[in-house]
C-alpha cells in the first residue's frame, strides 16, 4: 500500500502550479462569462462544463511536455507528472473533500490498498476548487491526499502561494516634480493667507 506523500507529491506539483491555477481561474472565467451562467438549473452542470474547460486548458499546455503523461479513463481524465504524481480534478467542498460518482474507479482512485490498472506505484491525489459562499468566484485550489475518506495530511493550497504582489514604478511626467507629497497637492481652502505664504 503506496499512500501518497506530501514531501514526494509537492515539488513535483509545484513545477506546474502556474498551469494549473491558470487552467482553474480560466475555466470559471469563461463559465461565467457564459451565456449560461445563470440560465443552467443545475449545479452539476456548472461543474460538468468548468471540468471540461479545466481539463481542455491542461491539454493544450500538457500534451507537449515530456514529463506528462494524460490518460483516458473511462469519463474522466488523469495527469501523470514525473512518472510518479497522478492528479485528477474535481470541485471539492469546504472540508476539501471532492463529490463522486460512485463508480469502481472513483473508489479505486482513492483506496491505496487498490492499484490502478498499468500504474501500481505512483501518488494519487485529487486537485480540487472551492467556491466562495456566494459561488461567485474561486476561493481556492488545493492539493489532496486522502485514503477514502480520511485525510492523509492537511490540504494544501496551490492558488495562495501563487499570490506575489509586484510593486510596479508609477511612471512621473517630466512635467511634475519626481516626489509629491499630500501636503503638497492638497490646499484647505480655508488656510489663511498668512499660511499660504509660509508654503509658498
Amino acid at each position: 500500500m503506496a499512500f501518497p506523500q506530501k514531501d514526494i507529491v509537492e515539488p513535483i506539483i509545484d513545477k506546474h502550479r502556474k498551469t494549473i491555477v491558470g487552467a482553474v481561474l480560466g475555466a470559471w472565467k469563461s463559465w461565467f462569462e457564459s451565456p449560461h451562467n445563470g440560465v443552467w438549473r443545475c449545479k452539476r452542470s456548472r461543474a460538468n462544463f468548468v471540468w471540461e474547460e479545466i481539463v481542455d486548458r491542461l491539454h493544450l499546455a500538457f500534451e507537449q511536455l515530456p514529463d506528462v503523461r494524460i490518460t483516458r479513463q473511462n469519463e474522466t481524465f488523469t495527469f501523470l507528472l514525473d512518472e510518479l504524481v497522478l492528479l485528477r480534478i474535481k470541485k471539492g467542498n469546504a472540508k476539501g473533500l471532492s463529490a463522486n460518482v460512485s463508480t469502481q474507479l472513483a473508489f479505486a482512485f482513492h483506496d491505496h490498498g487498490q492499484d490502478l490498472p498499468g500504474l501500481p506505484e505512483v501518488q494519487r491525489v485529487e486537485i480540487i476548487y472551492q467556491l466562495n459562499h456566494l459561488e461567485t468566484e474561486i476561493a481556492d485550489v488545493l492539493v489532496v491526499g486522502r485514503n477514502k475518506q480520511v485525510m492523509l495530511w492537511p490540504p494544501y493550497s496551490l492558488l495562495k502561494s501563487d499570490e506575489v504582489v509586484e510593486h510596479l514604478p508609477i511612471p512621473v511626467s517630466k512635467d511634475e516634480p519626481a516626489k509629491s507629497t499630500a501636503r503638497d497637492l492638497v490646499q484647505p481652502r480655508d488656510l489663511p493667507q498668512k499660511q499660504k505664504n509660509k508654503r509658498d
